[in-house]
Formats: structure tokens, sequence, C-alpha cells
């Protein structure tokens, strides 16, 4: 239960009442985790899961609303109410919280994705408790735990306290955002370390973990922080709204009533983390999602939809949706397409459908850049532009969005036979297997090359920017007299270099 807490007006903190809601979570020890994994799969493969230590990788997670969806289970509440109907059991949901047993087939990956801990402050008392990657927000580590776990999860290292990150106090993230920025205004806008021209924090993140699994009276309190410290936008990134939609209560609704009178001028944002349909629409028994009958789209369970209702009701409250691509979970064009258009329709902007991160395993849960680009842009086709998502890798040096990937060239494409033979050459070795553009979405610090591009000769194969290191032609992360070199290197490999050190004397002796 909650402890009272009274606002600085002299308002109760609302609470939210879950006692019929009992996460479960542990290793495969744990008895009640082994009944249950026990009653899912076939003896011999659970047993070698064990051989192989796949809890170690990251242990299981799960709770009842999650478990039923999985099951396919019906789940009523003490009160009787039911929250999730019974229906076919979700492979999709499965997929996405199960222990798979090629997890540990392949290790390879980053124990800190996009190499979080390098923006984290280096003192002592903030190191790994917030990110501050893009100088117009801070993220801060608001909790270390989830109702559920997605085995694909890029904050792994969080759980395992592998890294060093570590949850955050309220009055920490405050002090932090107070005294960087006016510092930046003491400077005018320049830090006065390394001389550049940086931007003033304007909005809050609280992540980590989930921020949704804290009670009401710990939301204000982050809230206030964030008033305090005259941030523009509060933002709340959750999966608690597909793991326990009932979270998302009549009693949160008023406890940000209660935000919005003291911070008027401060909006809140849910960033939410669907990543399949199954999370929210009805199935029938044929394992059909359930049209409406008196309009268009698909039926939302009662307590899912109720969930953003009681959030968009609030005028001050925005929400918009952001998952990667997982294998098995939501890597086919159906899904994605119905994810967006329910999620436009009931007032949630797509935002970012990620490429799934390069953790340690990721190679069970990752689909190839290229391929995943087909999917979603296929899927993106017929939607409006207020229903579509930008298809992005949150790399080190910020958001990536794959543009484009273009085919191969071939001789029904491009009649060589024009070009002379060292044009041909050059073309057949630059495009030839062709090209996937990257293009800086969202730079970090002081967003010196947002907007530039980062051009690779194509790798079906990859699943990560590191997967085309070896294959980019330009490339805007360099100094500007780099950005060539890989179109240098490549010219120079198909050539040799004796070709062009002919040609430099050919040219020196044209001009003589």
């Amino acid at each position: 239960m909650e402890n009272t807490i009274i606002s600085s007006r002299g308002t109760d903190i609302p609470k939210t009442k879950m006692k019929h809601i009992r996460p479960l979570r542990g290793r495969f020890s744990h008895r009640r985790v082994d009944e249950l994994l026990h009653s899912i799969y076939d003896e011999d493969e659970y047993a070698e899961m064990k051989a192989k230590g796949v809890d170690k990788r990251m242990m299981f997670g799960t709770n009842p609303h999650y478990q039923a969806l999985t099951i396919g289970e019906e789940l009523i509440d003490e009160d009787g109410k039911v929250l999730v109907p019974k229906m076919p059991p979700s492979l999709p949901i499965a997929a996405l919280i199960l222990p798979r047993l090629n997890e540990t087939t392949s290790m390879e990956g980053a124990k800190d994705p996009s190499n979080q801990m390098n923006f984290t402050p280096s003192s002592n008392s903030l190191h790994g408790k917030l990110l501050h990657k893009y100088d117009e927000i801070v993220l801060g580590y608001s909790s270390p735990t989830c109702s559920a776990h997605c085995r694909y999860c890029y904050r792994l290292d969080l759980f395992n306290k592998d890294t060093g990150k570590i949850s955050t106090r309220p009055e920490e993230l405050r002090d932090y955002i107070i005294n960087y920025n006016r510092t930046l205004e003491e400077n005018g806008g320049i830090d006065p370390e390394t001389g550049e021209r940086r931007y003033p924090i304007r909005e809050l993140l609280l992540s980590g973990g989930d921020i949704m699994v804290l009670p009401n009276r710990t939301l204000y309190r982050f809230a206030v922080a964030a008033g305090q410290a005259g941030v523009s936008i509060l933002r709340f990134g959750t999966k608690e709204i597909a793991f326990r939609p009932e979270r998302f209560d009549k009693a949160l609704a008023d406890s940000f009533r209660i935000i919005h009178d003291e911070f008027p001028h401060m909006h809140l944002y849910i960033v939410s983390h669907f990543s399949h349909p199954d999370e929210f629409l009805e199935r029938d028994e044929d394992n059909n999602y359930i049209p409406n009958h008196n309009g268009p789209g698909y039926k939302w369970m009662d307590v899912s939809k109720a969930a953003v209702e009681n959030m968009l009701s609030l005028s001050f409250v925005t929400m918009e949706n952001q998952t990667p691509m997982i294998l098995r979970v939501n890597d086919d064009e159906p899904s994605l397409r119905i994810l967006h258009e329910e999620c436009r329709r009931m007032g949630i902007r797509p935002k970012y459908m990620f490429q799934g991160r390069d953790i340690e395993g990721h190679k069970a849960f990752s689909v190839p850049v290229e391929e995943a680009w087909h999917i979603h842009n296929e899927a993106m086709k017929g939607l409006s532009d207020t229903a579509r998502s930008r298809f992005s890798m949150s790399t080190s040096w910020g958001k990536m969005e794959v543009i484009s990937v273009i085919d191969k060239i071939t001789d029904d494409t491009i009649d060589f036979d024009i070009l002379p033979m060292a044009l041909q050459i050059a073309v057949k070795e630059l495009f030839g297997d062709g090209l996937v553009i990257f293009k800086s979405h969202r730079s970090p610090y002081s967003a010196s090359s947002q907007g530039d591009l980062i051009i690779a000769k194509r790798n079906p194969e990859a699943l990560w920017i590191s997967g085309y290191e070896d294959r980019i032609i330009y490339d805007s992360r360099r100094p500007e007299h780099e950005k060539y070199g890989g179109l240098v290197s490549s010219l120079i490999e198909s050539f040799g270099t004796d070709y062009f050190e002919k040609a430099k004397e050919n040219k020196r002796t044209y001009a003589a």
C-alpha cells in the first residue's frame, strides 16, 4: 500500500489499488517460475535451457495480465471484472517474454548497448544514474524493475547490474538540470569546457526499468522535481500500458491533474511501448481480431481502451508509441500495419520502429537491417503521415534513420556497354551490390552531424550498423576531410594504386 502523501497545495495524491497483481520474476530455480515454464515447454527443451544457462543471461519475468495473454486464460480481478477475456494463446506475446533456447547460442553483443555509459556524468554521485546524450533532454533511470521482462530488452545491463547503471532520486535529476542550464546561461550558451555551442535541457524522460511500476506518490515526487527544474516536457517511458493497463486508472489521471495544477506549463508525454496488436485487441476463437460493429477498426480489450482514454482525456497529456522489430514477435507487415492504424485511431501517435539493439545474445531476436527496413516500409504504405513511424537505429552516434535500401545494379538496370571500362568497374564496385542510406536523425550533444548521411554498400546479413563499417563509402561521422575515405578506399581496391599514380602523371602532363 502507498503511504499518503499531500501535494504542495494540500491535495492527497490518489492511490492506484491493484492487490490482485503479483509479478512473477526469477531464475529457473524459483519454484513458481519453474512450475509455470514446466507447464509450457517440452521437458527436454526446458532441461536444455537450464543446462545452457538461458536464465543467467536474463531472468524470467511476467505478471498475471501478460501471462493470461500468453497462455490463453481469462483474467478476472478481485471485484469480478474481466481484465483479459479468454482467447487463443498469443504466440507473439509468448515470443516476447518466454525464454528461447537459442538465446545463448551466440553471446555476441554489447553489455552496454550504444555505449550509454559514455553519456552519463562522471561525478561519483550521478554516475550511471542518468543519461544526457542529446542536449535538450535528460533520461533518468527512475526504476530498476518492470512488471515483465522482454527477452530482447536493451536495459539488460540495468537488471543484471553489469555496467553501473542504478536508480536516481528526483532531487538529483532536478539539481542536475538546474545546474547544467545555469552554467550554460552564464556562459552565453557555450560549454565552458569545450567552447562548443550547446542547448539547454527542456525535457526530462523518466525510464528504467519502468517508471510506472512506482506508486503515484513517487511519480508526483519526480514530476515536482521536473517542474522545479523548469522543463517544458516530462516524458514517461513505459510498457506498463501493455503489461498492466489497469495501472492507468482514474487515480493516475487524478494524480496527473494535480501535477498539472501545480505546473500548468509543463506538458506530460507518455511514450508507450506497444509491440503487437495482441497486447490490446480482442480475438475470436479462430484467433482473428474482432471488427467494431458500429465503425472502423477493431475491438480493444476494455481495460486497454480505458487506459488510453483515461490518459488522453487530459488535454495536457500526449501519447506516442515506439517499439523495436523483434523476430517472431512483430516481424510481419500485417501486424505492423494494424499496430500503427489502431494506435493512431485511438489517439496514440506512432513515433519510432527501432532495429533491435546489439545486446548480448541479440542474434536470437534481431531481424537483419535490410529485411526489417523492407517489412517496415511495406507496412507504412497506404498510411497517412500521422500513422507512420520512422525506422531507426539508436546508436552511439545518435538515432540513425534507415531511409532507403537501393537494389543491386544488374545488366537489366543499366547498359554497361555504353560506359568506358574504368567507369564500369567503378560503378560495379561501388553500387553493384546496392546501397543502404542512413540519415542522422538525432545527433548527440550539440547535434553537429544532424541531417547528415551515411552511405554503405549493402550487407543482407547485417544486424546492426557494425555490419556495415567495412562497406561505408560516405561517412558523416568522420571529420570533413575524411568523409569520403570509404569511397577512395573502394576505388583504390578496385583499380589498384598504380592506376591512380598513372592518372596523376597524365594529369600533370596534360596541364603542362
